[in-house]
């Protein structure tokens, strides 16, 4: 459950020697409502659950109210339903317990029974009254996407979820930014920990950030290390989520406030907490200069947090509960000044904000903001929004809708550079941990996202690609799609060059490689991505040469579903060729899907495993 990550404010309990000492004196019920006001949830449900089964139905309402809420905060939804139904079903119940058990069903997906409980929530709360309108609204169209099913599937990834809670956090060079606090007893580069300390409110480690190279190798442990750890390791408390700019030479990192000193916000049990801070590092001569606090951009008694950039670094999309918002949090924006400096916050606006909670602001494509939210009408939990403008100026956002959202809390959609390949993370059932990280590659992505995901028109497969430099397959070439653009009478007009011997032999011998595949799979074997690493030494010696990718499938599933396997192909060596330094302007595609066998392996033919793989390949012809 993320609740903790996106939350990770820490209430300090600042107690004398002598209420210390009086502690165990204490009775249940004070310990209960202490762990409570300090949000420890965990705590709080197992000692409220414990004076339950002592009183009973004499247990007051307000108590069981708390009880129901800590065990939603932690997950424990179809405990809480039972709670709130016992609620409801008393004289003295409170409104907003209708409200609340609509939530909890809402996040079980049971959409009618939580549409019954909010129609029967009253109240003179213009903000509550705007909540229970996006809850209704919610609770309709979740049936409406549920109906249609979802045109992906999700995929845990099993090598890096943990019974802890794991989040991909963006996409660097090397592979994938995470946070977690599954990995800190994983004997990792910075060595590992018997016993971590744990988050209170949680009884779980505190988050550390964490790199994963892909491709790197087959055991996945080996190329899991800990994000910078000589910058990041000194700090306590929760680390993460990291940014970094675009050249990776500049760091962005939330962490809690540190010391035992924190700002007094009041009298009572929690009279301090350690809101979220953003820092900054910038590496020089190669090593990277000691954190500090982001000039601008962090204000006190308030949390500033889960930073990220757009497509050119100029502008630094953030969550902050500061003054001046809509609601709970916010995503807040900074633009980049003339000497480097971030310039005053703002406000993102209503289009993005709501009066709940925003969170996990996303970059992917430029002019593209993912993020999740609790007050826009969603399936329940944090849902994935995603929202086209910059700064303050939006049009409406729009559910990402199945597989992407659930019930459950789904938070941070990370894209990889090739556009077809994401990730998030979800608290949803059938998950490892508390948030599991999952992972989907979808050939139509952007068309599917950009006509409300139903539609099954052609792709453009990645967003540093031009999409009229790599027609799709069967497209017609056209001037300003890949053909010349003179033309004689309206035909194309060709150019004649002459090539040396040595650019002949190389042309040929780039034309003989085949990439071969596992089934069902578009993950480029270890002697694919050698070869490609040739491949790309050829292509920087002859910049004006051009590349098409022509992938295959064998013939074993349906046509439709080999044409998109074979196009996840094509992108997989376009990406890997990209991340090699060839520009992905100079790179065509066609996926043939299982047309074209080396072999006689066809439909109703048995063949062997081997005669299969052949047919499972990418080619490569060179555009002079």
């Amino acid at each position: 459950m993320i609740r903790h990550t996106r939350r990770m404010i820490i209430p300090l309990l600042l107690l004398s020697a002598a209420n210390v000492y009086g502690q165990e004196q204490k009775s249940v019920l004070q310990l209960a409502e202490a762990a409570y006001a300090r949000q420890e949830y965990a705590v709080a449900g197992a000692l409220y659950n414990r004076i339950a089964r002592q009183k009973g139905d004499r247990m007051k309402v307000e108590q069981l109210m708390k009880m129901a809420r800590s065990f939603q905060e932690i997950g424990y939804y179809r405990q809480a339903t039972d709670i709130y139904k016992e609620i409801t079903s008393r004289p003295d119940r409170p409104a907003a317990a209708y409200f609340a058990y609509g939530e909890a069903l809402r996040q079980l997906e049971q959409y009618d029974e939580a549409k019954a409980q909010y129609a029967l929530f009253t109240t003179g709360n213009a903000d509550s009254l705007q909540l229970k309108e996006m809850a209704l609204k919610g609770c309709d169209s979740a049936v409406v996407w549920t109906a249609k099913g979802a045109p992906v599937q999700l995929k845990p990834l099993k090598e890096l979820n943990t019974p802890g809670s794991e989040v991909v956090s963006g996409v660097v060079q090397k592979g994938l930014l995470l946070m977690s606090n599954g990995y800190r007893t994983m004997a990792l580069s910075s060595g590992s920990q018997a016993k971590p300390p744990k988050d209170k409110r949680t009884e779980e480690p505190y988050y550390k950030a964490y790199v994963y190279q892909q491709y790197a190798g087959d055991n996945s442990n080996a190329y899991l290390e800990e994000l910078v750890p000589g910058l990041l390791g000194k700090f306590d408390y929760n680390i993460g989520p990291v940014c970094l700019n675009n050249t990776e030479d500049t760091l962005y990192a939330t962490i809690n406030i540190q010391g035992k000193e924190v700002p007094y916000t009041g009298k009572g049990v929690v009279n301090g907490v350690r809101h979220l801070q953003l820092y900054q590092s910038v590496k020089k001569d190669g090593k990277w200069e000691p954190l500090v606090l982001l000039p601008g951009i962090n204000l006190e008694g308030y949390s500033s947090s889960h930073a990220v950039l757009n497509s050119t670094g100029d502008v630094l999309y953030f969550v902050s509960d500061r003054p001046g918002g809509l609601g709970q949090t916010d995503i807040w924006y900074s633009e980049k000044q003339a000497d480097g400096s971030w310039g005053a916050p703002v406000n993102c606006g209503s289009q993005v904000n709501t009066v709940a909670s925003e969170t996990f602001p996303t970059v992917n494509e430029e002019g593209i903001l993912y993020f999740s939210s609790r007050g826009h009408a969603g399936m329940g939990g944090y849902d994935i929004y995603r929202i086209r403008g910059a700064k303050a100026a939006w049009e409406a956002p729009q559910n990402m809708k199945l597989p992407f959202n659930s019930g459950a809390d789904d938070i941070g959609l990370i894209l990889k550079r090739n556009g077809y390949e994401g990730y998030l993370a979800s608290s949803r059932t059938g998950g490892l941990g508390r948030d599991d990280i999952y992972y989907f590659s979808d050939a139509h992505y952007f068309s599917r996202v950009d006509n409300g995901q139903n539609e099954n028109s052609n792709p453009n497969p990645n967003p540093n690609v031009n999409p009229n430099i790599h027609p799709n397959p069967g497209q017609p070439s056209t001037p300003g799609n890949g053909s010349p653009s003179g033309s004689d009478g309206g035909r194309p007009v060709p150019v004649v060059k002459h090539h040396t011997p040595e650019e002949e032999d190389d042309k040929k011998k780039l034309e003989e490689l085949k990439f071969l595949y596992d089934y069902n799979s578009t993950a480029l074997l270890t002697e694919s991505r050698r070869i490609l690493d040739q491949v790309a030494a050829v292509l920087k010696r002859y910049p004006d040469w051009k590349v098409v990718i022509t992938s295959f499938a064998d013939n074993r599933g349906s046509d439709q579903y080999n044409t998109d396997l074979s196009a996840l192909r094509c992108y997989a060596v376009i990406d890997y060729l990209a991340n090699k330094g060839i520009d992905p302007k100079r790179l065509y595609y066609s996926n043939k899907g299982e047309k074209d066998p080396v072999n006689g392996c066809k439909d109703g033919v048995p063949c062997k495993e081997e005669d299969y793989k052949q047919n499972r390949r990418s080619e490569l012809r060179i555009k002079w």
